[in-house]
């Protein structure tokens, strides 16, 4: 059961009546996407499953950590829900860590992909994604049983299998049951498992090293500077009679040098004696004294055809129960939960001292989330007020980090949240939600590599979403104010020597937060929507308490309590154009950031020359970014349906160059999203149904800096298939499919992966499967 719409949505601004692009991805809005249960079955995180929709990536770091990009902005900008109720995991503070996804009985994923902090509180502002698991049924179903069976075998792609179960009385109790497995031993990649460029673009040609590109690498790179045994045309007898009498006395007399054993004179005279030099062999005229000899070698493996490191369990077991009340409403309970351990690609060094023998160990990770959830919608006939929605949901959390076979971290979550929401009605055209949410999340960490100390963070919130409407245009506004405490406990955390912090302090904000939006209908075909939002965020405790090496991020991180509360201004316009079986939508828009929260480059490396050392600061930023779809329906008769869309997306995220921006920095962020071209053809037709898509990600236009400039990776394809065809056996259908992605089994690398350098995407993969429905 999820919450009904609410109706004043902060990201629904148009009345326009939903128009299905696909089966897979249902447009709700200019800036609200709904991406359904057939394109989600073949994903393998949620990154994956949205990555087809404009304005939205995914993290890519490996193909088991994907976590969605929105218009450039991730991690604690974009909320992540499950039914409505927010996850609170690692996952918004280190990118390695997935978010808890299960896949294969998802019935669908909402995506706002504009400030949703109204609604959410600040952690939305740069949008969010509500999975709907479908483990709560929102309406009695029509038979008193239903089982789902579900088996997919991989090649290059995960083996899946998963049952689901639901009986209900067909009255007013439903019950649903569901498992789910996925499993993946490696993936292959169609050539290196690290870039051309970390072979080609290690030395600059004038000279130098592009040292934070060789550290993406994980090369050691250097330039020795060696005597030429080709630059003098004698071998000094003298020197080498006496190294010959007594080799000690090469280091002791000669420093061990080379160019002492050579000479441009025919004879040498010591102590009265004459030595008659003998020519040196390897003699060439007119050569330099000195030449550099460019040193660049792996220290850790470069993999050929495959990705080390990339392997994948994940497992879900969720119950859920729906008692459905006389007078329309309902109550829900659920437990769910899920279990996933897999290799982040590439490795971190352990032992990092420079020009020595290096130790690299492979980077895991498991995470464990137990989550129980209590939901209720209540109809109430009161004066202008429809309907009472409370939600509940008590979850516990855990992350681990693995060097090798040595734990080296581990946070534990405990998150408890409560939500109450006053659906009114002042008029058929007036309408909107008053909510009330409070939300407590405990964090405790453990392990040699700690690098967040317990910290316990409460939140409270007041809401208020008006909505009025009427047929040629419509009015929507809300605003959200709301508290954060962060309480910090550092008895047992111990900063770095390099911390900006001295003595960790408790920091509370307050935060306010509003949007307004003016939608018109001049035409039966043409909507128009002017929207503008105003959010603030509370820096979260990785941003201000996080001290020491983070070695799955390669980088020492260091924050910083004296940052200010984050402040987005957002403006957009969005067009939709419609006539009969015809869409184009259009949105630009542009955001300012005030105090932008991001790691900047210190300029120097910790133990041993190999992590960089990076402090959390702040700057003001702007987002400028346009995003175009397009669909056609075409009726093909006895032929079937064909469907289209194509997208078009590009965003540019600049930091403002003020006193405070280090020249360690770009005027642009690193590993931020490229403009991409994408088009999806859907043919269906009595039983059976297909879709081919491709999406072209461009070389990268505009690049951060690192030090070093960023260096762009190649332009790149990635075209999925899937074909499906139904039958009905007796008391069951049947579903055999096939789906296919990287079918050009091209080399990608995301420009915005942080492992981009080490770790391409998979290559070419299918899966063959079957969905029996009984």
């Amino acid at each position: 059961m999820s919450i009904p719409t609410v109706f004043a949505n902060e990201n629904q601004v148009t009345t326009l009546e939903p128009v299905v692009l696909s089966a897979t991805q249902k447009k709700l809005s200019a800036n609200t996407a709904e991406v359904g249960q057939q394109h989600i079955q073949s994903a393998t995180t949620i990154g994956d499953a949205l990555q087809h929709v404009s304005g939205v990536q995914s993290s890519a770091f490996g193909p088991n950590a994907g976590n969605p990009v929105i218009r450039s902005l991730s991690g604690n900008r974009v909320g992540i829900y499950e039914n409505g109720q927010q996850l609170n995991g690692m996952n918004s503070f280190s990118g390695n860590i997935s978010t808890p996804f299960s896949p294969l009985f998802t019935e669908k994923i909402t995506i706002h992909k504009s400030s949703n902090a109204v609604r959410y509180g600040g952690h939305a502002l740069g949008g969010s994604v509500d999975i709907d698991t479908g483990i709560l049924s929102q309406k009695l179903e029509e038979k008193d049983h239903n089982l789902q069976l579900a088996y997919k075998k991989g090649f290059n792609m995960p083996d899946v299998k998963g049952i689901k179960l639901n009986f209900n009385n067909q009255k007013n109790l439903s019950t649903n049951i569901q498992f789910s497995r996925q499993e993946m031993s490696s993936y292959k990649i169609p050539g290196r498992s690290k870039a051309g460029i970390c072979e080609t673009g290690i030395f600059y040609p004038t000279g130098g090293i592009n040292s934070s590109l060789a550290d993406s690498c994980q090369k050691e790179a250097r330039v020795e500077k060696n005597y030429n045994k080709s630059h003098q045309p004698y071998m000094n007898n003298y020197v080498l009679a006496q190294i010959e009498q007594d080799p000690s006395i090469f280091w002791d007399n000669y420093d061990g040098l080379e160019q002492f054993k050579y000479t441009h004179e025919a004879t040498t005279n010591k102590r009265g004696k004459t030595y008659h030099n003998t020519p040196n062999p390897d003699y060439k005229p007119n050569t330099a004294e000195f030449v550099e000899d460019k040193i660049s070698k792996d220290v850790t493996p470069n993999y050929d055809k495959k990705l080390g490191n990339s392997h994948l369990n994940n497992d879900n077991l969720a119950i859920g129960t729906t008692y459905f009340l006389d007078n329309g409403g309902a109550i829900g309970i659920s437990f769910d939960r899920k279990t996933v351990d897999y290799g982040v690609p590439g490795f971190s060094l352990d032992n990092l001292t420079f020009q020595n023998v290096y130790k690299t160990k492979p980077v895991s990770v498991e995470n464990e989330q137990n989550k129980y959830t209590l939901m209720a919608n209540l109809p109430v006939n009161f004066s202008i007020l429809d309907d009472v929605q409370f939600s509940a949901s008590k979850q516990n959390y855990s992350s681990s980090e693995f060097l090798g076979a040595s734990k080296v971290n581990t946070y534990k979550f405990e998150s408890n949240a409560a939500e109450l929401l006053l659906h009114h009605s002042a008029s058929q055209h007036l309408k909107g939600t008053l909510g009330f949410n409070f939300n407590q999340r405990d964090i405790i960490g453990s392990g040699s590599q700690r690098y967040l100390p317990d910290v316990q963070t409460d939140r409270t919130a007041i809401f208020l979403m008006q909505d009025l409407n009427f047929d040629r245009w419509g009015i929507n506004a809300g605003y959200r104010f709301e508290t954060v405490d962060h309480q910090v406990n550092a008895d047992k955390f111990k900063l770095s020597r390099n911390a900006k912090n001295t003595q960790l302090q408790d920091h509370d904000f307050d935060l306010n937060s509003y949007f307004a939006s003016l939608s018109l209908r001049p035409t039966e075909y043409l909507d128009v929507v002017l929207k503008y939002s105003d959010s603030e965020r509370a820096p979260d405790i990785n941003e201000l308490y996080a001290s020491n090496i983070h070695y799955s991020e390669m980088l020492q991180e260091e924050g910083n309590q004296n940052l200010n509360k984050e402040r987005a201004k957002n403006i957009e316009l969005s067009t939709i154009f419609h006539i009969a079986q015809a869409q184009l939508t259009g949105t630009i828009y542009q955001t300012k950031f005030d105090d932008f929260k991001y790691l900047t480059n210190s300029g120097i490396t910790t133990s041993g020359n190999r992590i960089p050392l990076k402090y959390w600061t702040e700057n003001n930023t702007q987002i400028n970014g346009f995003e175009i779809d397009a669909s056609y329906v075409w009726d093909l008769e006895k032929f079937g349906k064909l469907k289209m869309n194509a997208f078009a997306d590009l965003v540019k995220n600049h930091i403002d160059k003020s006193a405070e921006h280090s020249n360690n920095d770009g005027l642009y962020f690193s590993n931020m999203p490229t403009n991409r071209y994408g088009a999806n053809l859907e043919w269906n037709h009595a039983d059976w149904s297909a879709r081919l898509s491709n999406i072209y990600y461009a070389k990268a236009q505009y690049l951060g800096k690192n030090i070093n400039p960023e260096e762009p990776l190649p332009a790149y394809n990635l075209m999925d298939l899937s074909l499906s065809k139904k039958v009905k056996l007796q008391n069951a259908n049947v579903n055999f499919f096939l789906n296919g992605s990287n079918l050009l089994n091209e080399e990608a690398r995301p420009q915005n992966s942080m492992l981009k350098y080490i770790a391409p995407l998979p290559g070419r993969g299918f899966q063959l499967g079957v969905n029996i429905d009984i």
